[in-house]
């Protein structure tokens, strides 16, 4: 609908505090004819005048003295299991920087969020920009697991900035799940995070609604932290027509009836992703 005037790394939230508010308010009461949304994070609900606000989900993070400390006394004893039960099963773990790695991850990507969500990816190329931007800079990396027979069966993307790490997209093949995965490579991607001297690693945001409950009780198991995250309207941002993005609702949801490649999911992605941004 708009470009991005300021966006914070990875574009999920920023932080605002009651001396920010104010400066905005004055902000919007010079600009009182822009249509504006803010995702914002606050330890409580932020008020500014000419903005409609509402709590819309979670932002996590998990932050450990060590991997000892994290593994022993900050995640719940169901996780544990969990990550054991990965062990037991003979999950191989492994971490890469090559550009063929991230296109792996994008095709198992691609399969979870067409046949689980009904959601299209991002395009291809914008895992290729994330290759050459962090990965390509010593700043990213894929941490695979695969089963006992190297069939790849979850994996993260990850990436650094400053003294986090940000777990940036995670994909898993349904089928495989009993295996525990995704408990073991959290597990064993604090423990390499550690020995780079990282002792923080956010879990980006989580919804609010039923459909996130799993997810928000897994990275809380996990040892994470939260904090309330919030959307901020103004009048005229409410306002807005979306019959743009209902149409192309509409070309996602005749696409994914169609099950098509992922060479042509690419195409419709390169020309349409851009519209949920």
């Amino acid at each position: 609908m708009g470009d991005y005037v300021v966006a914070p790394p990875f574009g999920d939230f920023v932080w605002l505090t009651r001396k920010q508010l104010s400066a905005l308010s004055l902000f919007v009461e010079n600009h009182l004819d822009w249509a504006i949304q803010l995702k914002v994070c606050a330890d409580v609900m932020p008020k500014a005048n000419h903005f409609i606000t509402e709590r819309s989900g979670y932002v996590h993070q998990i932050n450990y003295p060590s991997y000892e400390e994290w593994s022993e006394c900050l995640i719940n004893c169901k996780f544990r299991n969990q990550v054991t039960q990965g062990r037991k099963n003979g999950l191989v773990v492994n971490i890469s920087h090559e550009e063929t790695a991230i296109l792996n991850f994008w095709e198992m990507h691609a399969n979870l969020r067409m046949n689980k969500f009904g959601e299209i990816p991002q395009p291809k190329a914008f895992f290729l920009h994330l290759h050459r931007m962090y990965f390509e800079e010593n700043l990213g990396f894929v941490i695979n697991a695969s089963d006992r027979s190297g069939n790849l069966i979850a994996g993260i993307i990850v990436l650094v900035e400053n003294d986090t790490a940000y777990y940036k997209f995670a994909a898993s093949i349904p089928s495989s799940l009993a295996l525990r995965p995704n408990n073991f490579l959290i597990d064993r991607l604090i423990a390499y995070l550690d020995e780079l001297g990282i002792k923080k690693m956010n879990l980006g945001y989580t919804g609010a609604t039923t459909e996130y409950n799993g997810l928000r009780k897994f990275k809380l198991s996990a040892g994470a932290s939260e904090t309330n995250r919030y959307t901020m309207r103004t009048a005229n941002y409410e306002s807005l027509t979306f019959r743009q993005i209902e149409v192309v609702n509409k070309h996602v949801m005749d696409l994914i009836k169609r099950k098509p490649s992922l060479e042509i999911v690419d195409q419709f992605s390169e020309r349409y992703y851009k519209y949920f941004v």
